[in-house]
C-alpha cells in the first residue's frame, strides 16, 4: 500500500510539473541563463573598460598625465570629456557613463607648492560590480598620482632615490593567492554567486509549489493521494522537481568547471554528489519555512527574503570579518553557506574529503529537519483556511 501511495503522489507531482510551463521556465531556463550571464560577464577575469567621463578644469601637464594613466587602467575606459560638473552628472543620470573623475583648477600648482589639492570621483553604485571596478581604478590612479607628486617634491629638495623609496614605501608587500594566483574575479565571485542564485531559484520554486496547494484549496486532495501521510505527500510533490533541478545543477557545474574553467581540484564526484544534496537541502529549508508559517504569502516571502539576504549574510558580497557577529551567525542558517564552504574545501583547495564531512552532514540535516515539524503543514492541509 505504501508503494502505491508513493507512486500516486509522485505521479501527481510530475503531472503538475509538466502542466505548468512556468516551472520549466523557472527551473531550467532562468538558472542556466543566469549562470551563463554571470560567468560570461567575467570570462576575461573581471569586468573591464567601464565607460567613465572626465572633467579636467586644470589642463596642466600633471592633470593630462593623470587622465592618460586613468584611461590606461584596464578597469576604466574614458569615453567622454566634459566641460563642467553639470554635464558629467547628466551623463551619469542618463546611463551613458557609470561615473566621472573631477579635476579642479590649480591641481598642479597646489600639488607642487606643497598644498593639498582635492580630486573627486563620482560612482554610480546602481550597478554594483562595474561601480566597484571603476572605484578601484579611480582610487588606484589617485594614490599613484599622489605618490608621483611627492616623489617629484622630494627629488627637488635633493633627497637620494633610496631615501625617496623608503619614504613612499617603508615596507614592501608580497601577495600570495594559492587557490587563485591570477586574482581572477570570475573564480572569486562566481564560485559563490552562481550557487547562491541557483539556491534562490530552488527556494522560490519550492515555496510556490507548497503555497499553491494551500491557496488553491487542493491540499486535502494532495494529502489524500499520499494516504494522509505528510512525509509521502512532500516526497511525491518535491521529488520530480528534485530530479529536474539536480540535472540543471549538474549542467551549471559543467559550465563552471568545464566551459569556464573555474578551479576543480578534487575528484569531480565530490561536487556531483553534493549537488542533489544541495538541491534537497534548499527544498528542505523552504519546507521548514512553511512549517513555521503555513501560508502562501508569508512562506513565499520568507523564502525569497532569506534567499536574497544570503548574498550578504553568507559573506559573498561583504567580508565576514566586517560584520557584526550576530549578522555573520545568520549566514549559517541557510544551506548555501555549507555548500559554499564545501566547494571551497573541495573544488578550490582540493583537501581530503574527510575534512568536509561536517558540511555534507549539514546538507543532510536540512533534508531531515522539516520532517519533525511536517505535522504543522498537515494540520493546515486538513483544515485549510486561506489568509490572503
Amino acid at each position: 500500500m505504501i508503494w502505491r501511495y508513493i507512486a500516486d503522489s509522485f505521479t501527481r507531482g510530475a503531472v503538475q510539473l509538466v502542466r505548468r510551463p512556468m516551472y520549466v521556465l523557472m527551473m531550467v531556463v532562468v538558472p542556466l541563463l543566469g549562470a551563463w550571464v554571470l560567468m560570461d560577464l567575467m570570462d576575461d577575469g573581471g569586468i573591464r573598460r567601464v565607460p567613465v567621463a572626465v572633467v579636467d578644469h586644470d589642463g596642466s601637464e600633471l592633470s593630462r598625465k593623470l587622465v592618460r594613466n586613468l584611461d590606461a587602467f584596464p578597469q576604466v575606459h574614458i569615453t567622454r570629456r566634459c566641460k563642467d560638473f553639470a554635464e558629467a552628472r547628466l551623463l551619469v543620470q542618463s546611463g551613458d557613463v557609470l561615473g566621472f573623475y573631477y579635476i579642479p583648477r590649480g591641481l598642479e600648482q597646489r600639488a607642487l607648492g606643497g598644498h593639498q589639492p582635492t580630486v573627486s570621483y563620482y560612482v554610480n553604485y546602481a550597478y554594483y560590480a562595474p561601480a566597484s571596478m571603476q572605484y578601484k581604478g579611480f582610487k588606484t590612479i589617485s594614490l599613484l598620482t599622489n605618490a608621483g607628486v611627492v616623489q617629484t617634491a622630494l627629488r627637488t629638495v635633493g633627497l637620494p632615490p633610496q631615501a625617496i623609496t623608503a619614504t613612499l614605501q617603508p615596507y614592501a608587500t608580497h601577495v600570495h593567492a594559492p587557490a587563485n594566483p591570477w586574482l581572477n574575479y570570475n573564480y572569486y565571485l562566481n564560485t559563490s554567486f552562481v550557487p547562491c542564485f541557483f539556491a534562490l531559484i530552488v527556494l522560490m520554486i519550492t515555496a510556490f509549489t507548497l503555497g499553491t496547494e494551500l491557496k488553491s484549496g487542493l491540499c486535502r486532495q494532495w494529502l489524500a493521494t499520499a494516504g494522509d501521510n505528510m512525509v509521502l505527500a512532500l516526497a511525491g510533490k518535491l521529488l520530480p522537481q528534485t530530479a529536474l533541478l539536480t540535472a540543471v545543477g549538474w549542467l551549471v557545474q559543467w559550465m563552471m568547471y568545464r566551459v569556464y574553467h573555474l578551479p576543480l581540484n578534487c575528484n569531480p564526484w565530490h561536487m556531483l554528489v553534493a549537488m542533489p544534496m544541495f538541491v534537497m537541502a534548499n527544498q528542505g529549508f523552504a519546507v521548514l519555512m512553511f512549517c513555521f508559517t503555513p501560508n502562501f504569502r508569508f512562506g513565499s516571502t520568507l523564502c525569497t527574503l532569506m534567499g536574497m539576504l544570503s548574498f550578504s549574510f553568507c559573506a559573498f558580497s561583504l567580508p565576514e570579518e566586517a560584520m557584526y557577529p550576530w549578522v555573520a551567525a545568520i549566514g549559517y542558517v541557510v544551506p548555501i553557506k555549507y555548500y559554499f564552504l564545501l566547494s571551497v574545501d573541495q573544488a578550490v583547495n582540493g583537501i581530503d574529503l574527510y575534512y568536509s564531512k561536517v558540511y555534507y552532514a549539514a546538507l543532510v540535516a536540512y533534508v531531515l529537519l522539516p520532517l519533525l515539524l511536517s505535522w504543522r503543514i498537515k494540520r493546515e492541509c486538513l483544515n485549510p483556511v486561506y489568509v490572503p
